[in-house]
C-alpha cells in the first residue's frame, strides 16, 4: 500500500476513533462533575457563615479549586491511592472529595467525631495513604503521621493551604466506570463497621436516577453529617448536578436559627430532627391556642380555622425561614403523623429509603408520585425482590463489596442481589413499605415473630415518650423509655405520676393487641440511648445509660 495512503487511512481511523470517544459518555463522577461546572459555571454553589457574615462561593470557583486538588495529587504521585478526609462540612471538604474523585484516586469520608483512636485505626484499615484534614481536628495530625504508617502526606483543609496548590489541568484523566470511587465505613449499630465500596457507575447512577424537585438556584441547606452517604449524595453531588445552592448548616444546635438567616426552599433531614422540629412547632401552637381570641372564635368553626391556618403560618414562617415546601426524610422510618402533622404548615415530607451499600437511595417519594406510610418506588436502575419478607436490592448502584471483608461480601450479595436485612412489602402500586429488621426480630416462645420497630412507632407517638426501644427478655417484651421532659414538666408528672401515666398509654396499646404483641414490662430511662453519628439508636447498648448524660 501507498505510504502517503496507509497515513492518510491511519489519521482517518484516529480522528474516527477520537470521535467515538468523545460520543461515549463515561459514568463517573468527572462527567457529573465537568457538566455541572460548565452549565452553573457563575451560579452560587456554596454560601456559610463566618460569624454573622454570609460567605459564598461559585461553581467556577469550586471547580477551580477541585481542579487544582486534582493537579496537586498528580504532581505528587498519587495515583489509585485511597486519600481520607476527615472534617465537618464546608466547602474546602467538598472540593478535596471531588479533586479526589473526579481523578484517578479514592476518597475515603471519615466521621469527624469519632474518638482519634478509632480514626487511626479506619485509616490503616482503609490502607489510606494521604489525607485531608479539618482544621478543627488538627490535634490529630501527630497521631496519623506517627501510628498511620502508609500515610504520606496530610493537607489541612483551609483556604491558605489550598492557595498553594497547582493551578488546575483539564487534560488529566479520570477513573474508570467501574473503579471504586469511595469508601465509606458504615457507622452501624451493631458490629464492626464495614467498608462500603461504591464505584464510578454506582454513584453515577444514583445521583442520575434520583428524582429530586430543585431548579438551578434553588436554596438547600444541608444539616446532615456530610461523611454519610445520604448527605454525600444527596445534600451534595444530586443538588450540586441541578445547579443549587448549598447552605451550610455549623451546627444541628444551630438548624433553626440557621433556616431563619438561609432561607431554604429544601432540606433532607433523618427523622429525629424532623421529631425535634414537630415539637417546637406544637408547643408554639399550643401556647397560641391558649390566647383569649381563640377561645372566642371556638363557636365559629370557619373563623376558628381561619385563624388557625393564619397561626401555623406565621409559626412555619419563623421555624422554617418562610420558604421550605419539601423535606426529603430518610435513615430511619418515618411514622406517617409527622407528614399529616408538617402538611398542616405546608411543608410536605416525603420519605426515601436507602442504605450505604446502595449508593445510598433504593426508593424514594417525590411530589410526583407519593403514598403516606410507603417509602416509595424503586428508582429506575433498581430492581426489589423478597426472600422470606427480606428485601433483597438489585442495579448499577448496588455496591462492589465491603474492602478486605470476602466474607461479609459474600454474605450480603447473593448472584448480584443485595440482602438488606430489612423486612417489607411492595404494595399492588409497586409502593415499598417496611416493617422491621430481620436481625431486629425478636423470637417469642411461642414461635411468635415480633418486629419491634413496629411496636416502637406506635409507643413513640405519645407525648410523653421521647425515645422507646422494645426488647425481648424473659419470654415477654420490655419497653424502654426514655420520656420527654419538657411534656413531663408540663404535665407535672415525675416519678410514681409519670410511671402510671407511662403505663395506661402502653395499657391501652395493648388492648389493640394479640397477647404475644403485648408490653409485659417498662423501664423508665434516666439518659436518652446512645445513638450513632447519623441519630440511629445503637441497640446493642440499649441497656446502658448514656455516658454524656
Amino acid at each position: 500500500m501507498n505510504g502517503h495512503l496507509l497515513m492518510s487511512s491511519f489519521c482517518n481511523w484516529n480522528a474516527l476513533g477520537r470521535k467515538m470517544e468523545e460520543q461515549v459518555i463515561m459514568k463517573n463522577l468527572r462527567t457529573l462533575w465537568d457538566e455541572t461546572a460548565v452549565k452553573y459555571s457563575e451560579l452560587p454553589a456554596f454560601r456559610w457563615l463566618v460569624k454573622k457574615d454570609i460567605r459564598e462561593k461559585s461553581y467556577g470557583e469550586v471547580n477551580d479549586g477541585v481542579k487544582s486538588v486534582r493537579k496537586m495529587l498528580k504532581d505528587e504521585g498519587f495515583e489509585g491511592s485511597h486519600i481520607a478526609l476527615i472534617g465537618k462540612s464546608s466547602p474546602e471538604w467538598m472540593e478535596s472529595y471531588l479533586g479526589i474523585v473526579t481523578g484517578v484516586n479514592v476518597a475515603v469520608p471519615l466521621d469527624a467525631g469519632l474518638p482519634d483512636e478509632e480514626l487511626i485505626e479506619l485509616i490503616n484499615r482503609s490502607d489510606s495513604e494521604a489525607l485531608f484534614l479539618s482544621p478543627e481536628k488538627e490535634g490529630l495530625k501527630d497521631k496519623v503521621l506517627k501510628e498511620c504508617e502508609k500515610i504520606r502526606r496530610i493537607w489541612m483543609m483551609t483556604e491558605e493551604e489550598f492557595a498553594s496548590f497547582p493551578e488546575g489541568d483539564e487534560s488529566l484523566s479520570s477513573a474508570g466506570e467501574k473503579d471504586v470511587a469511595t469508601i465509606i465505613y458504615t457507622s452501624g449499630t451493631t458490629g464492626k463497621s464495614k467498608g462500603v465500596m461504591l464505584t464510578q457507575e454506582n454513584l453515577h447512577d444514583n445521583v442520575q436516577n434520583v428524582e429530586y424537585d430543585a431548579e438551578p438556584g434553588c436554596v438547600i441547606l444541608s444539616v446532615l453529617p456530610i461523611h454519610h452517604a445520604y448527605c454525600l449524595v444527596m445534600d451534595y453531588l444530586k443538588t450540586m448536578s441541578l445547579g443549587a445552592v448549598i447552605c451550610i448548616n455549623d451546627s444541628f444546635m444551630h438548624m433553626v436559627r440557621n433556616m431563619g438567616i438561609f432561607k431554604p426552599e429544601v432540606m433532607l433531614m433523618v427523622p429525629l430532627m424532623i421529631e425535634t422540629i414537630y415539637k417546637k412547632l406544637s408547643a408554639a401552637e399550643e401556647k397560641a391556642l391558649d390566647q383569649p381570641e381563640f377561645a372566642a372564635a371556638k363557636g365559629d368553626s370557619a373563623l376558628y380555622e381561619q385563624m388557625l391556618s393564619g397561626l401555623r403560618k406565621t409559626i412555619a414562617g419563623k421555624v422554617f425561614g418562610g420558604n421550605l415546601r419539601i423535606i426529603f426524610s430518610g435513615g430511619a422510618h418515618l411514622d406517617p403523623y409527622y407528614v399529616e402533622k408538617f402538611a398542616e404548615y405546608g411543608v410536605d415530607i416525603y420519605e426515601g429509603y436507602g442504605m450505604s451499600e446502595c449508593s445510598p437511595v433504593i426508593t424514594s417519594n417525590n411530589p410526583t408520585c407519593h403514598k403516606a406510610g410507603s417509602i416509595g418506588k424503586p428508582l429506575k436502575n433498581v430492581e426489589i425482590s423478597f426472600d422470606n419478607g427480606e428485601i433483597l436490592v438489585r442495579g448499577s448502584s448496588v455496591m462492589k463489596g465491603y474492602y478486605k471483608m470476602p466474607k461479609e461480601t459474600q454474605g450480603a450479595l447473593s448472584d448480584g442481589w443485595l440482602h438488606t436485612g430489612d423486612k417489607g412489602y411492595m404494595d399492588e402500586d409497586g409502593y415499598l413499605f417496611i416493617n422491621g429488621r430481620v436481625k431486629n426480630l425478636i423470637i417469642m416462645s411461642n414461635g411468635e415473630n415480633v418486629s419491634p420497630e413496629e411496636i416502637e412507632n406506635k409507643l413513640g407517638l405519645c407525648p410523653l415518650v421521647a425515645e422507646v426501644i422494645v426488647t425481648g427478655e424473659n419470654n415477654g417484651l420490655v419497653a424502654r423509655i426514655f420520656p420527654d421532659q419538657e411534656a413531663a414538666e408540663k404535665m407535672n408528672l415525675e416519678g410514681d405520676e409519670l410511671r402510671a401515666q407511662l403505663q395506661k398509654y402502653i395499657d391501652e396499646y395493648n388492648s389493640s393487641q394479640p397477647s404475644y404483641r403485648h408490653i409485659t414490662s417498662l423501664v423508665i430511662r434516666s439518659t436518652p440511648f446512645i445513638r450513632n453519628s447519623t441519630g440511629k439508636i445503637k441497640r446493642q447498648d440499649a441497656l446502658k445509660e448514656s455516658p454524656a448524660a
